[in-house]
């Protein structure tokens, strides 16, 4: 049977601006309004500030003295720190199993892989929820909680980028499972630099299409965009 979660008003309501966000109701730059949302969703304005004050710290909004909350606009230098920082927490849990990645650890990877390859055209959503699954199993390897935290701390930045940095959310889905299978494959091999190098050529490739699908610089990025060839 599987598990009832319930939740908070706090964090129904965050569900529910953070979907606003995602969905393109709000719009980058939009200013938010406490007593809006409180009208909106029926509620009173203090779940609405706590929520705000949480969907702050994920980065999704931000707050100006004598202007308020608006939605965070999601710059090239964002997706590229996301992506690199996740890169380098999943590359320091390899380097300490030394690219042995446990069996349980491979399984979750397979288990989200298989995920993958039924995703329909229509389940974006889902096809970030199966590519957390699958790194979750990467930076579980080495069950150090600290870095488990600061990894998962970056899991709501990785859903804004899936949302504001795919331009075509049905070619994203079709892509993951080809993606996710190549670099499941080197991390079944069990050599430490060849996975290490496969994690960031991943992030890296990724970051590189969805700045040109934004119409970004790629090539003359400030810090460049560094891909294994």
């Amino acid at each position: 049977m599987a598990e009832i979660q319930f939740k908070t008003l706090r964090e129904r309501v965050a569900d529910a601006i953070r979907m606003k966000i995602l969905s393109g109701e709000l719009q980058p730059g939009a200013r938010i309004v406490e007593q809006d949302l409180s009208n909106e969703l029926g509620v009173s304005r203090a779940p609405v500030r706590e929520a705000l004050r949480q969907i702050e710290e994920e980065g999704l909004i931000e707050y100006t003295r004598n202007v308020g909350c608006s939605v965070k606009r999601v710059t090239d230098v964002d997706l590229y720190e996301i992506y690199l920082l996740r890169a380098t927490y999943e590359i320091l849990a390899v380097k300490l199993c030394e690219g042995r990645l446990a069996p349980e650890s491979l399984r979750q990877m397979e288990e989200a892989l298989e995920k993958m390859k039924t995703l329909e055209e229509q389940d974006f959503h889902a096809s970030i929820s199966y590519d957390n699954d699958f790194h979750e199993g990467i930076i579980r390897q080495v069950g150090l909680p600290r870095l488990a935290k600061v990894w998962s701390q970056l899991n709501s930045g990785n859903i804004i980028t899936y949302y504001t940095g795919s331009t075509d959310h049905a070619a994203s889905t079709k892509r993951q499972y080809p993606i996710h299978k190549e670099l499941y494959d080197v991390c079944c091999t069990g050599n430490m630099q060849d996975i290490c190098d496969a994690i960031m050529d991943h992030y890296m490739l990724t970051t590189r299409r969805r700045m040109v699908e934004q119409g970004m610089d790629a090539e003359h990025f400030q810090f460049g965009v560094k891909i294994r060839l």
